[in-house]
């Protein structure tokens, strides 16, 4: 029964929700919105057993001296820190406000720093002829890059424009199409859980 209860309680709820969305006597009863209200309590829940989780973690860390228990220092003063900044006065606080901008915002913009390196070195990996399909990602790299500096008009007039519309049909229809993908993998797999094959997040295996 542990595993068929959250099962059922699952399955009813996805139901209510598609129901809900789909079918206006069962939306006019208001059940989805009672089902919104257990979702926010749930994540609630689920942040509360992730801030227990990670502290008994980092405090094994510091309690064994490993490599990294500074940083682990660090990280539970934070967490508990902002987290009496906001109980205090609330995350939209003048204090909790100046917090979340004078760290998040910075270590952000480096972290997107850094990546632009790693991002330089895959390029100059990929961009390594050795098949035709790496040829082809060479000239459209190479014809989209220069078309958006400077020098692109100037070499050839009107390269800006054509290196735009690449951009914006090519790219954009290869990215939509790569979205819509992933969306319906996400359909078929919450699908999977609806009906009770997938059981792999409740420690089971996979029906096929």
């Amino acid at each position: 029964m542990r595993k068929e209860i959250p099962m059922l309680i699952m399955v009813l709820s996805g139901l209510l929700v598609i129901l809900s969305e789909y079918i206006a006597p069962v939306q006019q009863l208001g059940l989805k919105d009672t089902v919104d209200k257990w979702f926010l309590v749930s994540s609630a829940v689920a942040v509360a057993v992730g801030v227990v989780a990670l502290t008994r973690e980092h405090l094994k860390i510091i309690h064994r001296r490993r490599e990294t228990w500074p940083y682990s220092i660090l990280l539970l003063f934070t967490m508990y820190g902002y987290i009496a900044v906001s109980l205090y006065q609330t995350v939209e606080g003048q204090v909790a406000d100046w917090i979340y901008d004078a760290a998040i915002v910075p270590m952000g913009a480096t972290m997107y720093g850094m990546v632009a390196f790693w991002i330089t070195s895959a390029a100059y990996r990929v961009f390594r002829v050795r098949t035709w399909q790496g040829t082809i990602l060479l000239i459209a790299g190479i014809f989209t890059m220069i078309g958006h500096t400077p020098i692109g008009p100037v070499l050839i007039p009107g390269w800006d424009k054509w290196a735009g519309w690449f951009m914006d049909t090519i790219v954009t229809g290869t990215y939509r199409a790569i979205t819509i993908g992933a969306y319906l993998g996400a359909f078929t797999t919450a699908m999977r859980i609806l009906l009770g094959l997938e059981r792999a997040h409740m420690g089971g295996a996979a029906v096929k």
